[in-house]
């Protein structure tokens, strides 16, 4: 007889009331059993109805399972509250219209993952609901390792991530369909792609003025739904670390939000509250961290042959070069005395000044057919995005009627970047601070491992920025990490190796770093390099998570 905390497959989006019957068999739940009844003999005569979201609730007490019934939920919880009241305590004081939770199990005609694949949402607070995508491994789901996702923007959906990066299907030109990524994240993991802050993509927020727009707001509502999803949602995840993971303005998503988790987890426990989330490691990708570095970056960027990967520089004229090269002391005075106050104020007249002095040479050549901010092989289409990033085939997918009837919604206005979110936070100001103390604490005073991965060819978070900040990054073991010297690295076949000289080996870049702090760059990728580089950066991945 299967436990009640089992997952149960069901046909696409239907559920025949004969499986509702068996399943309220052994939950000996007789409101499950009365509602199974109601659907045979007064709804379609098929028997069938839209399964919606079935989700399962767990609490230490008890065990219950409540369902979401869509367009007959009305009638139908009236019944369920006056048979089951007596039986069910309530897990939330919320009302049964309000579940704490949804989910649905998806097939591969939705995404061609090659793996058993979830999606739902969350209820982070009573006017908050955040979306997810979760996808077990292709490998060993119970054994492998579990990891979130969020883009970056602020604004971006996780579904850049998934369609366009670390994700186990892309769609096809036709925004109709997607196929299979030949290498994912999810080979060796389980993987959830989540839109945040909550209001960005999928996610619902009823006051839209209520939209986090600080670390310490979004890192509260992360926190929570980690919590639920791994106790509540799937409990069989329950006490399996997290990897965080994020790419672009993700940088200041996981570093903030790590710190945040693990802190707050650690004043639980002083409490006797029994730990609900752990952190296993960091995994920045294209990340923001500080943008003064970056600023100092474009100089090395476009007047120095810091690749040593053929390119002709200076990729600038001589004059900008020394115009840049004589304003880097000032913006690196600045960027001192915003580590040092950490406020916005300071922060954001030091991040103006740099970007007056050293980012206008550059930020006056993006315009079409010049420089493409995201990535230096291609030129500009449209400013500012450069690209048809926010409203390509990825965007026509999940527009689909088809496509949003299977993820639970109906005629939906999706976007993959909020703008009004992006504006907000640059309204707020906050992102003007840098998250070196958060990554300072992570390094320090946990055992958290941290990897940042960045793609050469990206200039808006520039390789050489991020060697440099990385290299003054303050911590304990900051003299050990500076002296390492970097070398390259080889994948074949998805996986790193030591055999350079290999067969089908290929070289992927240089890296340097220890067991708790590693920096890989990568050749041939822009700003969303797990796009452009899928092979290379899995094999990354895959490395960082064996601990190898």
């Amino acid at each position: 007889m299967p436990k009640i905390n089992d997952r149960f497959r069901f046909d696409g989006d239907m559920m025949t009331t004969d499986n509702l019957l068996h399943l309220a068999e052994f939950t000996s739940l007789p409101a499950l059993r009365k509602v199974a009844g109601h659907f045979k003999t007064r709804v379609w005569s098929d028997g069938k109805f839209d399964a919606g979201s079935v989700f399962i609730m767990d609490s230490p007490s008890q065990q219950q399972i409540a369902m979401w019934l869509g367009p007959v939920a009305v009638s139908l919880l009236a019944t369920i509250s006056k048979v089951a009241g007596q039986d069910q305590k309530p897990l939330t004081d919320e009302p049964v219209t309000k579940p704490a939770f949804t989910v649905r199990e998806q097939s591969s005609d939705l995404c061609d993952a090659g793996a058993r694949q979830f999606t739902g949402t969350v209820n982070v607070t009573e006017d908050k609901s955040m979306f997810f995508w979760y996808f077990e491994s292709r490998n060993d789901p119970e054994n492998d390792p579990l990891l979130l996702w969020m883009s970056g923007g602020p604004g971006a959906s996780g579904a850049m991530g998934l369609f366009m990066g670390s994700g186990p299907c892309t769609v096809n030109p036709d925004g109709n369909s997607t196929k299979r990524a030949e290498y994912s994240w999810i080979d060796h993991a389980n993987v959830v792609y989540i839109d945040q802050p909550v209001g960005v993509g999928f996610s619902k927020i009823t006051d839209r003025n209520k939209i986090a727009v600080s670390l310490e707001q979004g890192a509260k509502d992360v926190h929570t739904f980690l919590s639920t999803f791994s106790h509540d949602v799937f409990p069989n995840l329950a006490g399996k670390p997290w990897h965080i993971t994020g790419e672009s303005m993700g940088g200041h998503y996981v570093t903030g939000y790590t710190k945040h988790i693990v802190a707050h987890e650690r004043e639980n426990a002083e409490r006797g509250i029994k730990p609900r989330v752990e952190i296993s490691s960091a995994i920045i990708v294209d990340g923001y961290i500080d943008a003064t570095q970056q600023f100092i970056g474009y100089y090395t960027f476009f007047c120095e042959n810091w690749a040593d990967d053929g390119r002709k520089y200076p990729l600038m004229n001589r004059t900008a070069c020394e115009n840049m090269f004589a304003a880097i002391p000032e913006c690196r005075r600045l960027g001192s005395q915003c580590q040092f106050f950490y406020d916005i104020e300071t922060c954001k007249a030091a991040n103006e000044i740099c970007e007056e002095t050293l980012g206008e040479y550059f930020m006056e050549g993006v315009v079409p057919g010049g420089w493409d901010p995201y990535d230096s092989r291609h030129s500009c289409e449209t400013p500012p995005l450069c690209s048809n990033l926010d409203h390509g085939p990825e965007w026509k997918f999940l527009n689909r009627r088809w496509v949003q009837e299977r993820l639970g919604f109906d005629r939906f206005p999706f976007d993959l970047i909020d703008f009004d979110t992006n504006e907000r936070w640059d309204i707020a100001q906050n992102i003007h601070i840098p998250v070196t103390r958060e990554l300072t604490w992570i390094l320090d005073e946990t055992s958290i491992r941290v990897l940042f991965i960045n793609g050469n060819n990206d200039i808006i978070i520039n390789t050489p920025g991020q060697m440099r900040m990385l290299n003054q990054q303050r911590w304990n073991g900051q003299d050990n990490y500076r002296e390492l010297g970097y070398e390259p690295w080889y994948y074949k076949d998805g996986e790193l190796t030591s055999d350079a000289d290999g067969w089908n080996v290929k070289e992927g870049g240089f890296w340097k770093g220890n067991d708790q702090l590693r920096f890989y760059a990568v050749d041939e990728a822009g700003h969303m390099s797990p796009k452009d580089q899928p092979e290379a950066i899995g094999a990354i991945v895959r490395a960082w998570l064996r601990n190898d």
